[in-house]
């Protein structure tokens, strides 16, 4: 069984192959204490119960896990259902270990906003594997909440959101004389003529369509604007 524990669940990134079910191989991006994010094209439906298999430290871990977010062609959420004190205690310290080296690196801290959550997942796996910090919001108002944490050295910004878009967070980073020289680049799944001049004079970077713009080329403009090119 897991063990009880009353503190917040530490989440790190990750890229490790799991198997499911003894039939499927695939990868998991990301791991707490009590849970773990998939990336597969097979389709898990939320409540399914799922035989997993995977490697930490190069010990082997066998769990059941239940399926609690299902992102059809992108992979699915899991929360482990039995996993022993000795596996539970293996994986705290890989994300202790996880948290020190990445605190060590001062990695740039990206923050992706957009209201898709496989358009984050997408794009953030990569972004951590250019040894991105990547923090991420599904909103405007989340959006603005991490801004005033956290100056991060980036952001990544969908423009149509419910509520608060894009393009008023853009405004309301050029107002704020301790935000406005963070770099913007807008990714929009919309990119007419109107949006992209909108966004341009309102500080944006760059303006990137989501139709053309892989995890791999968005990585490489990031590290471009970071390095001032």
């Amino acid at each position: 069984m897991i063990m009880p524990d009353t503190r917040d669940k530490k989440k790190v990134l990750i890229q490790k192959e799991v198997v499911i079910n003894e039939i499927i191989k695939a990868i998991a991006l990301d791991i707490s204490e009590e849970e773990m994010y998939i990336a597969a094209s097979t389709e898990f439906l939320s409540g399914a119960i799922l035989d997993i298999r995977f490697e930490i430290e190069g010990t082997p871990v066998r769990v059941k896990a239940i399926v609690k977010q299902s992102d059809p062609g992108i992979g699915a959420g899991v929360k482990f259902l039995n996993l022993s004190p000795e596996n539970f205690a293996l994986i705290r310290k890989f994300i202790e270990k996880a948290i020190t080296v990445t605190a060590e690196k001062k990695e740039k801290k990206i923050l992706l906003v957009d209201d898709s959550s496989q358009s984050r997942a997408i794009y953030r796996s990569r972004l951590a594997l250019e040894d991105f910090s990547v923090i991420e919001a599904s909103n405007g108002l989340e959006a603005l909440k991490s801004l005033q944490e956290m100056k991060p050295d980036l952001v990544v910004l969908d423009l149509w959101m419910e509520g608060i878009d894009g393009f008023k967070i853009l405004q309301l980073i050029q107002l704020n004389p301790n935000l406005k020289e963070v770099p913007v680049i807008v990714l929009s799944a919309r990119s007419v003529l109107s949006d992209i001049q909108k966004a341009m004079s309102l500080g944006a970077k760059d303006f990137l369509p989501k139709v053309t713009t892989t995890p791999v080329k968005l990585a490489q403009r990031v590290k471009e604007i970071l390095s001032g090119k």
